[in-house]
């Protein structure tokens, strides 16, 4: 039995003299070269693309003339077809006010308000009627609004 606890001994002795194999490289500096060397032949080649192929140079701005069509971001068109829809003045107030304030102020207006009419707990859809409701009827009138602005421009 002690031959065979001396072979086991021997055995494991030499199995935690063997160095261990790393796959891979490690990554400073090896990986690290490697990525600021991939940089530095990205930004040579769009420096060199750039000087063989400048860009053209348009007329210069002019803050008194306003380009044709304009259109606003993409998320402020139900905005803007709100202010091409409201055409009268409400009393003291113009029409390019009311225009561009009262579909802000009803939007952010139902998104605070909602959580504090509709107090249901539910989380299921067809429990909570009243605030599904508003939901769709604000974002049928900002699709429309937005259809409204790009068809109307």
């Amino acid at each position: 039995m002690a031959l065979i606890e001396k072979e086991g001994e021997e055995k494991m002795n030499t199995q935690e003299k063997q160095p261990l194999r790393v796959r891979g490289f490690p990554f400073f500096p090896h990986f690290l070269l490697r990525e600021v060397v991939v940089m530095c032949i990205v930004a040579g080649s769009i420096l060199i693309l750039a000087s063989m192929f400048p860009a053209g140079l348009l007329e210069p701005a002019d803050p008194f003339v306003t380009p044709s069509p304009i259109f606003p971001e993409w998320y402020y068109l139900y905005v803007f077809g709100f202010l091409k829809f409201w055409t009268f003045d409400v009393g003291p107030f113009p029409a390019n006010i009311i225009g561009v304030t009262l579909p802000m102020v009803v939007w952010y207006g139902l998104l605070i308000i909602v959580p504090f009419i509709d107090r249901n707990p539910s989380t299921e859809l067809k429990d909570r009627k009243f605030a599904v409701s508003m939901g769709v009827l604000v974002l049928l009138g900002i699709l429309y609004f937005t259809y409204y602005s790009i068809v109307n421009h």
